[in-house]
């Protein structure tokens, strides 16, 4: 018997765990002691880590489509299948949907199959769309796509605010660091129109009006600029467009902001004053369906950076994934708009070099995400799959339609069920890889245990299809194609699995500047000055609420349960989360919709009464739930019934996917 050190493969935290090894098999996982972040902790999903590798719906070997049924086949006898269709398609007809927990290198792999071997650049995640926009905001700001700062210099932090979402129930490990900083003396402030688990651990909790977070930093922006708490010398030093920033502000009604996020001027001069006059400072929001819209994170950043919490040692702005690689598949170029390393995948030069590095030429037609291609690319005939949460429901016809799926995974889904071929990975224990956490830290986690005897790492399928379709591609192991990845991707050209092996993580930047990689940005270090995000002045969707408020009186919001993660993919095979989301499930079966109890009182309703929630486009029937979470006139889903999410959420995605920020006007009704 022996424990090996791994990762956890739930979500973006990375926590670092003991896997109990016996006769071939993972019997039981146990925290690590020591490791930077999670020190010797887990949460209640990643005591159960290990089961995934325990469930019967394992995929062990490959199969193909006959007939309309899924025959077993030799992994040999499946890839020439797929090569064989995959030579007659264009770039134009195919589309890589790549999975955030995949490896870095398999998804390097499974993206430079799209664009060198396939000409596609229809290449993206289904998960966490708030992750691009987020760093496109961070890339404009401060030319750095992820976290300014790290979690170790949280313990010397006077000022944290948690800006939407639940961490406590998204990234428990990071919640309790916080609620470790606030018992220490830091002033924690939530910022949620919700009373969250993590609004309880705050000291200060701020309700703005579902739709207006965004006008909450900007009010901040404007009372420092008034009572000229900023220090101009600094900032005029590191920013480019300080005097377009301030004259923004200016135009800022003041007392009109105020009025529609309902939050008293005092509470939030207070802050502000509390903000400015902090020596360590974060900010933390989410990436995954409770993220922030773009002009929200635009204007938290902007207040980080007018009161000098950016670019210093201990602070900084810190997006969470709510997926174990999602970073990491960012930082491989699993989207259209970016080449690896998050560049332009719209610039020539950018293009040309990487064709000189992969000895090919590149498709410059831009490319769509793998949605957009479903719903609007008509010349679409296939689809690559990569072990992904079952997100197919919102284009299964679609999908029913193309000539080719191919899915690559370890467990049955949706995906495997629509397949035309399906080829067998491996689970996290059973191949090396490195992952990217949150907060930029790249770690190793090794080979635990051998997979079953048909199934062989992402990268080696990738590559003997490759050169089943005439590309020379030899890489011998993950080893390998890290040392490609550190040529083509400028963040990580110092990393060597030498030096990951002797770590317990190292954070990108790993360059020449910084060969032991980089906890925070520094404004002296920075390459370019900072600049502020400006973003088009447009109506909060509280303004708009108004032409609807007379028929659709309510504000709803979603968000996640504790026992229902990324369509339950992954957390239904494991036992004890799987037991305690039954047990939810007994209470309601069907789901349940938050009500305030002066509401519920108005409404005559009763606890778990049927009520229907009514939208422009969709409505669905859940038992009330009066809770004293939620403000009167606003109503809050949290989504861990599979039905909900086809019967009602879908119908209105183009509102929901927007980000947390975002509401539907509902009307609520007894039901029958």
């Amino acid at each position: 018997m022996s424990y090996q050190r791994g990762i956890c493969n739930f979500c973006g935290t990375g926590c670092g765990h003991l896997l109990q090894v016996e006769d071939g098999r993972v019997r039981g996982v146990y925290p690590l002691p020591g490791h930077p972040l999670s020190q010797g902790r887990l949460c209640v999903r990643g005591w159960h880590i290990h089961e995934l590798l325990q469930t019967e719906e394992r995929i062990t070997s490959a199969f193909v489509r006959e007939n309309g049924e899924l025959r077993q086949a030799s992994l040999n006898q499946a890839l020439d299948y797929v090569a064989k269709k995959l030579r007659n398609l264009t770039g134009e007809e195919i589309a890589f949907l790549a999975s955030p927990r995949a490896s870095n290198e398999d998804n390097y792999l499974f993206g430079k199959f799209a664009r060198a071997v396939m000409k596609c650049n229809n290449l993206s995640l289904a998960s966490d769309a708030g992750q691009e926009e987020s760093a496109r905001v961070l890339l404009e700001g401060c030319g750095w796509p992820a976290a300014t700062g790290s979690l170790a210099g949280l313990k010397q932090a006077d000022f944290i605010l948690v800006a939407g979402g639940d961490l406590t129930k998204q990234n428990p490990i990071i919640a309790s660091e916080i609620h470790r900083a606030r018992r220490a003396g830091a002033l924690v402030v939530t910022v949620s129109p919700r009373k969250t688990q993590m609004a309880r651990l705050s000291r200060l909790h701020l309700r703005p009006v579902p739709g207006t977070m965004a006008l909450v930093f900007e009010a901040m922006a404007r009372i420092i600029f008034d009572e000229k708490k900023y220090e101009w010398a600094c900032l005029e030093k590191y920013t480019e467009n300080l005097q377009e920033y301030l004259e923004h502000l200016e135009k800022i009604n003041l007392e009109e902001i105020l009025l529609q996020t309902g939050v008293p001027r005092e509470t939030l001069t207070e802050l502000a004053g509390q903000l400015s006059n902090s020596e360590s400072a974060y900010a933390f929001y989410p990436t995954g369906v409770q993220s922030l819209d773009r002009r929200t994170m635009a204007a938290l950043f902007n207040l980080m950076l007018m009161t000098g919490k950016l670019g210093q040692k201990e602070g900084g702005l810190i997006p969470v994934t709510g997926i174990s690689n999602l970073l990491g598949s960012y930082d491989m170029g699993i989207l259209p708009v970016f080449l690896p390393g998050y560049q332009d995948a719209s610039d020539e030069d950018n293009c040309r070099k990487l064709e000189l590095l992969w000895q090919t030429n590149l498709s410059r037609t831009p490319g769509r995400n793998v949605s957009a291609s479903l719903a609007e690319n008509k010349s679409l005939r296939a689809l690559m799959v990569a072990d992904h949460d079952e997100e197919i429901i919102r284009n299964v016809n679609r999908i029913k339609d193309l000539e080719l799926v191919v899915y690559f995974g370890a467990y049955q889904n949706a995906f495997a069920r629509l397949a035309h071929v399906i080829i067998p990975r491996p689970s996290y224990a059973e191949a090396d890889g490195t992952y990217t956490n949150f907060e930029r830290r790249v770690q190793l986690n090794r080979q635990k245990v051998k997979p079953p005897s048909e199934v062989q790492p992402l990268w080696k399928t990738l590559s003997e299809l490759a050169r089943a379709l005439g590309y020379n591609w030899q890489y011998g192991s993950a080893e390998e194609v890290m040392s490609e990845i550190r040529q083509v991707v400028p963040q990580y050209s110092g990393l060597t699995y030498e030096k990951l092996e002797s770590s317990l993580g190292i954070k990108w930047p790993v360059d020449e500047r910084h060969p032991e990689g980089t906890d925070c940005l520094l404004l002296e270090q920075n390459n370019a000055k900072f600049r502020f995000v400006l973003e088009e002045k447009s109506l909060p969707q509280s303004g708009l609420f108004a032409e609807k408020s007379t028929n659709f009186p309510f504000k709803l919001t979603v968000g996640r349960s504790n026992y229902f993660w990324h369509q339950n993919s992954v957390m239904k095979r494991t036992f004890i989360p799987k037991r305690e989301y039954n047990a939810l499930l007994l209470l309601y079966p069907k789901g349940f919709v938050e009500i305030s109890e002066e509401d519920a009182s108005r409404l005559k309703l009763r606890e778990k009464q049927p009520v229907r929630v009514i939208s422009e486009s969709a409505e669905i029937t859940l038992a009330a739930r009066i809770s004293p979470d939620v403000l009167p006139g606003q109503l809050y889903i949290p989504y861990f019934v599979e039905e909900m999410i086809p019967e009602f959420l879908l119908r209105q995605v183009a509102e929901l996917e927007k980000s947390e920020e975002y509401f539907l006007p509902v009307r609520l009704e007894k039901a029958g």
